[in-house]
């Protein structure tokens, strides 16, 4: 007689779901274009920083070691809605106008970080005419240029490591083509600084120092 069940028990077959895809890695990187900005503000704790970064704690301290004053403004709309194409939203630069009728000619040292690489050449253009607003003569300002063929969909955040490296934080592993910044276009569009400095980077990025030159016309 033949039994109405299964005489061995049967093995069922789970489907495991993927694996989540990795994050995105932090790269750390020496950076001798920060080291040199910082070599040219004051050190008797009279220096004002311009951050055009999002704030980060380690870079708050860090700056407030040797700095009064540090103004925090995120150029980059970096959420979800942001506008990849036209540069990922940028409504921030409207904010400039405002800090300008309160702190004209009042920084020693503005750190665009890569912000450049992700604004139209307008917008570009209006950011560096603001900063160059809100800079004293003499004051330094830093950026980084990619030179490779890819970059991050949305600008990195960047940890200052000692002041002489640099944390790469990038929020997705998305990337997107670079703007066509060689050297002499950084010089045009840093209207109202003189290029000090110019550093290639073995990871593909080129880092500037420039000086707020003492005579400038806005147009």
């Amino acid at each position: 007689m033949k039994l109405p069940w299964r005489s061995r028990a049967e093995t069922v077959s789970i489907e495991e779901p993927p694996p989540e895809p990795p994050g995105p890695s932090v790269e750390i990187h020496g950076s001798p274009g920060l080291e040199e900005a910082l070599r040219g503000v004051p050190d008797d704790g009279s220096c004002k920083v311009l951050d055009l970064g999002p704030s980060v704690a380690d870079n708050v301290e860090f700056i407030s070691s040797f700095a009064s004053y540090l103004q925090i403004v995120d150029a980059i709309e970096r959420g979800p809605g942001a506008d990849v194409a036209e540069g990922a939203g940028f409504g921030r630069l409207s904010t400039f106008p405002h800090l300008v009728k309160r702190h004209q000619r009042s920084f020693h040292l503005a750190l665009v970080w890569d912000v450049l690489n992700y604004l139209s050449p307008e917008q570009a253009e209006r950011l560096v005419r603001a900063v160059a607003e809100l800079c004293i003569p003499g004051a330094r300002l830093h950026a980084i240029i990619y030179s490779t063929d890819t970059m991050p969909v949305v600008p990195n955040r960047y940890r200052i490591l000692g002041g002489s490296r640099l944390a790469y934080e990038p929020s997705t592993r998305d990337i997107r083509g670079v703007p066509n910044l060689p050297p002499s276009a950084v010089e045009k569009l840093l209207k109202g600084f003189r290029i000090e400095h110019s550093f290639l980077l073995q990871h593909g990025v080129h880092e500037y120092v420039a000086t707020r030159k003492r005579w400038y016309v806005k147009n």
